[in-house]
């Protein structure tokens, strides 16, 4: 019975999961899965989640860190065969694991079981930090090496209109395209981090997007994401409310420097929102391969607690409550989400 249980789970994907953390004592909270395909919730069967820490990435996979075993590894919630790739301790860099709000990203797919081909694991620390960690994972060798903390310097940016107070600029999150990882400085400029091995950061002139169709004054919620190899920025506009006004989507041209707006997504679903909602990096699938809406945005808003639904041909929108029948945490307050993806094959 576990067992077909276990085949059943990854069907369950995309999904929210409500996990309320490794350390809630007797009143600890069940981690449980939601499914935007037909609204269900479930309880969580993925060991790898139960009492742990968990990061997703944009291409599906997981980065896990058991405070028990003090275990670290990347597994892939979709994979029917061996789908764990074992990475370094975070001990072996600091006494403490990265905080929990910390952002993962990969900076490519990984293209066999044992991690084979070469990637990096990246973990960027919240906001306020200018620190990030990352471990190198290749073919060359049967482990990793260990994780590494960097410190950063990607500039300051002006804390008051004259420009005399000024604070360090850290990177709110990044989106791995085509081997290189992107974050957003402003809607003119986007910061590139290559690894040779060390972190290199560059800088990418833009001509801004003009999404902006009205004179209303509109709350934009901006998200990256790499789709089949292009970047792109999703931006959703409210007008009061927790109402979308529009939903703007554009691919990044990085040869040209602009911005392309364009109208559909074919047979995708770009899944974003959910834990974090300001300039969130995103993740998409295949709509019909997993029972979603084609050429639509899935947008968590943690502002209202609803999972909004926008078609962005026929410009229509549902609202769902994902909320509904949820456990607060033991604090009182809300759980707030975050996306599990399938990982693209």
């Amino acid at each position: 019975m576990a067992a077909s249980t276990s085949r059943q789970q990854p069907e369950a994907l995309p999904c929210l999961v409500f996990d309320y953390g490794e350390d809630g004592g007797e009143q600890r909270r069940p981690t449980t899965l939601y499914s935007v395909a037909d609204g269900v919730h479930r309880p969580c069967e993925f060991e790898e989640l139960r009492d742990k820490r968990s990061w997703v990435t944009s291409h599906g996979w997981v980065l896990t860190w058991d405070p028990t075993t003090l275990a670290t590894f990347l597994w892939n919630p979709h994979a029917a065969g061996r789908r764990r790739i074992v990475l370094p301790s975070f001990g072996q860099t600091t006494t403490t694991p990265p905080p929990a709000d910390s952002f993962c990203a990969l900076s490519g797919k990984p293209t066999d079981d044992d991690g084979g081909g070469g990637f990096t694991v990246v973990m960027v620390e919240p906001p306020g930090s200018c620190f990030l960690l990352f471990c190198h994972v290749g073919s060359s060798s049967s482990s990793p090496a260990a994780w590494v903390r960097h410190e950063y310097d990607i500039g300051t940016r002006k804390m008051d209109i004259e420009g005399r107070q000024r604070m360090k600029r850290s990177i709110h999150c990044i989106t791995s395209c085509g081997g290189k990882l992107y974050h957003f400085i402003r809607s003119t400029a986007y910061g590139v981090l290559e690894f040779s091995p060390e972190p290199v950061f560059t800088t990418v002139r833009m001509k801004p997007a003009s999404p902006f169709t009205t004179t209303d004054m509109f709350v934009a919620s901006i998200f990256s994401v790499d789709v089949d190899g292009k970047l792109h920025l999703v931006f959703i506009f409210e007008s009061g409310g927790g109402v979308v006004a529009d939903v703007a989507v554009y691919r990044v041209d990085l040869e040209k420097r602009k911005h392309v707006r364009i109208g559909s997504i074919g047979d995708r679903a770009i899944l974003v929102g959910g834990r974090r909602n300001d300039m969130g990096a995103a993740g998409w699938c295949r709509a019909r391969r997993h029972g979603l809406l084609p050429n639509s945005i899935y947008w968590m808003n943690p502002g209202d607690r609803r999972l909004r639904v926008y078609e962005l041909g026929k410009r229509t929108e549902e609202v769902r409550d994902p909320f509904k029948g949820v456990a607060e945490s033991a604090d009182g307050t809300w759980c707030r989400p975050y996306w599990m993806i399938p990982a693209r094959t």
